[in-house]
């Protein structure tokens, strides 16, 4: 029959101790060995543990031989990784580069091409799920890439915004300072992403014949008041009508202006209603500078929530569900949208 040797005091204590703390099987080999130490037979620690003899067997042989510490594992190899720091250093790598500088036609790489550009490269056999993880462990996510502005920068940026800034501040603290754009409303609706069922896309009506309406807009930068106006199209008297509806909106104080360089904005009878009206002074932004002006996310806001996705029975339906946004649009959500809460930051940003 086998037991265990006969332990000594300072082994006995260290088995003690493993049985209070050391985790899952450790503590349980532990107490096999006091068991035997016991003069409990295999059988009976077999039975107890719900083991089987040869393992009760293999342990009471490790412990004779080594002690205590033979009751932990040893260390394990394990399958060797796959996606190494090499993989991972060509797989930045070729990411950032053109898919057409490594002879694949594409414009941008997926999966399975990173899969065959690996194997032709190092020599290793990778599948679609692991290079997938590869990219997520990276950093990387599958997404819609945004059109952006031509990286264009207008020569006379720092002039026009200096400008604007000595405008404000020669204007006073009493001075209107408004932001302004134009945009279009449409029957046609915009179409956005949203929920549906599996197998059952959302089908949105057309008008059949498409209408459309002209919208202006002013921002109060200083207050979060907005001013709107609906026309037929954005010719320049268009823009000159909307320019007689900020002095009726604003009676009294002087008004500063900045709106973009848009044709009909800088049209000769513009610039000679502008010499009648002393009162107004209009500025213009730094060209490809859209960021700067703070009423292009209202257009956004107002398109978002009233256009997407659904057709209007009529173009007089669609201009009441306008007025009804803009009249909920409190002067604090306006600066919120617009992120014009500090003003200068519009005309002064570099970038």
């Amino acid at each position: 029959m086998i037991y265990v040797r006969e332990i000594s005091d300072e082994e006995r204590q260290e088995l003690k101790r493993l049985t209070r703390q050391a985790v899952g099987r450790v503590s349980q080999r532990a107490q096999m060995i006091l068991l035997s130490a016991q003069r409990r037979t295999v059988p009976e620690i077999a039975r107890i543990f719900e083991m089987s003899e040869a393992s009760i067997r293999f342990w009471v042989d490790r412990f004779n031989v080594e002690g205590p510490t033979g009751l932990y594992d040893e260390p394990r190899s394990g399958r060797p990784r796959k996606v190494t720091g090499q993989v991972n250093e060509t797989i930045d790598r070729l990411i950032r580069e053109d898919p057409i500088r490594e002879d694949y036609l594409a414009t941008f790489w997926t999966v399975a091409m990173m899969v065959l550009a690996l194997g032709s490269k190092l020599q290793v056999r990778l599948g679609a799920s692991t290079v997938r993880a590869a990219f997520h462990k990276l950093g990387l996510r599958w997404g819609r890439p945004r059109l952006a502005m031509p990286l264009k920068v207008d020569p006379e940026k720092a002039r026009k915004q200096l400008l604007i800034a000595q405008t404000v501040l020669e204007a006073g603290p009493n001075a209107v300072i408004l932001y302004g754009d134009e945009s279009r409303i449409q029957l046609m609706p915009l179409i956005r992403a949203c929920w549906h069922w599996v197998g059952q896309q959302i089908r949105v009506p057309t008008p059949g014949t498409n209408q459309s309406r002209a919208l202006f807009g002013a921002l109060n930068v200083r207050t979060g008041r907005w001013v709107y106006l609906v026309r037929e199209r954005l010719f320049k008297e268009d823009f000159i009508a909307f320019l007689e509806q900020l002095l009726i909106e604003y009676p009294s104080l002087p008004i500063v202006f900045i709106v973009d360089n848009y044709s009909s904005h800088t049209a000769k009878a513009v610039s000679a209603w502008l010499t009648d009206n002393p009162r107004l002074r209009l500025l213009y932004l730094p060209t490809y500078c859209s960021h700067l002006n703070p009423v292009e996310p209202i257009w956004r806001q107002l398109k978002g929530s009233i256009a997407a996705n659904r057709l209007y029975g009529s173009m007089s339906l669609l201009l009441d569900t306008v007025t009804a946004f803009f009249d909920q649009m409190t002067t604090d959500k306006a600066l919120a949208w617009s992120s014009a809460q500090q003003p200068r930051r519009n005309f002064l940003s570099p970038t």
